[in-house]
């Protein structure tokens, strides 16, 4: 894993009127019929086990976030708590407002930290729309790998709102050309064409920085190699462990599976040991002080 910072400037490169998101430009928070609350219902139990956990970027929050004795917070698109785990693991202190749309990923995280002994969280079913918590009442929110599914303007001020002055926003994601590096976005059939949700980070900075009352602070890349057996990709993607895949027919997804398949054993001389890289960025934002007045 390689961790850096982007070396990423809004100089020079100003994005357009338009929203830059995904592939297409499509501002939509859905492009099909897909249910997504039912989609993420239906592999609760599972998610945890099919998607993969980064803790580099946990650990340089902790950085950031420096010493604290006491340390309020909200993870939005927690899931099924995978990421909260680790941010109790590194942050002392911590007391985590888990929120979700999806009550089913939310018994799933209720049951982890339960495992886990841990007892400082509170547990809040809401869409982004509907978040009401009270202003200025967290040091920190936190979302991985989940504003794809936001009104992104609307979450950025909904956490402008609840963040206590010089208060931390750290958004954890993948870009649209990110997307096309992976194994999926390789070899997977019409996988790039129907994720097009993905915000590029000019769009995701001018809109951060348009939001009145936050500073956009940094960007850092992350880089991890990747090594699966076939066995294990094929398991994820039955399981649909990217929401992606849950816009395919059944039809459709067989065919595209068996595609994926016969491409992976054509590329890699070993299906035991398919390699490729995945990136992410982590974006940094503050809260302002209210000025004097």
């Amino acid at each position: 894993m390689t961790s850096r910072p982007c070396g990423w400037s809004s100089h020079g490169s100003r994005p357009s009127a338009r929203s830059e998101r995904g592939s297409a430009g499509t501002p939509e928070t859905l492009t099909s019929n897909v249910n997504m609350k039912e989609h993420f219902a239906s592999i609760a139990d599972v998610y945890r086990e099919v998607r993969t956990t980064d803790v580099e970027p946990i650990r340089y929050m902790k950085r950031e976030l420096g010493d604290r004795l006491r340390l309020r917070a909200a993870d939005i698109g927690c899931g099924a708590g995978r990421y909260d785990v680790l941010l109790f693991d590194h942050l002392p202190g911590l007391h985590l407002t888990c929120v979700d749309t999806n009550e089913a990923m939310l018994r799933e995280a209720r049951t982890l930290f339960t495992n886990n002994g841990i007892t400082d969280f509170e547990t809040m079913v809401s869409t982004v729309e509907d978040l009401s918590v009270r202003q200025k009442s967290y040091h920190a929110i936190f979302s991985f790998n989940a504003v794809h599914h936001f009104d992104f303007d609307v979450f950025l001020e909904k956490s402008r709102h609840a963040l206590k002055e010089e208060g931390y926003l750290f958004i954890y994601t993948r870009l649209p050309r990110h997307n096309a590096e992976t194994i999926w976005g390789q070899f997977f059939p019409n996988f790039l064409k129907k994720e097009t949700r993905l915000y590029e980070l000019g769009d995701m900075h001018r809109r951060i920085v348009a939001t009145e009352g936050l500073h956009f602070e940094a960007v850092r890349c992350f880089r991890y190699h990747r090594k699966a057996s076939l066995d294990r990709l094929v398991t994820q993607a039955r399981k649909r462990h990217y929401s992606t895949l849950a816009f395919y027919g059944e039809e459709e997804f067989e065919h595209a599976l068996a595609e994926f398949e016969v491409g992976l054993k054509n590329f890699f001389d070993d299906p035991d040991a398919i390699e490729w890289f995945d990136q992410n960025v982590l974006i940094q934002a503050r809260r302002i002080a209210d000025g004097p007045g």
